[in-house]
């Protein structure tokens, strides 16, 4: 794959990723503590943010791979 095409790809992912981590912290942390409440630090480590964590690694993954290889 091309250097400028597995870079945009990369960022593609990790837009993706960011945005979609985003919505389901805000749906985990509505339907756990209520619209009104800030949260808790462990929302973090709530088990449904680890597939957007293997996509945020991911797309630093292509990222590294075209700036180095």
């Amino acid at each position: 794959m091309p250097q400028p095409i597995m870079a945009i790809a990369a960022l593609a992912v990790i837009t993706i990723a960011l945005i979609g981590q985003a919505i389901e912290m805000r749906k985990i942390r509505t339907r756990t503590y209520g619209e009104d409440s800030i949260g808790s630090p462990n929302i973090f480590l709530n088990k449904r943010n680890f597939k957007w964590y293997g996509l945020i690694v991911v797309g630093f993954g292509l990222a590294y791979a075209a700036q180095f290889l």
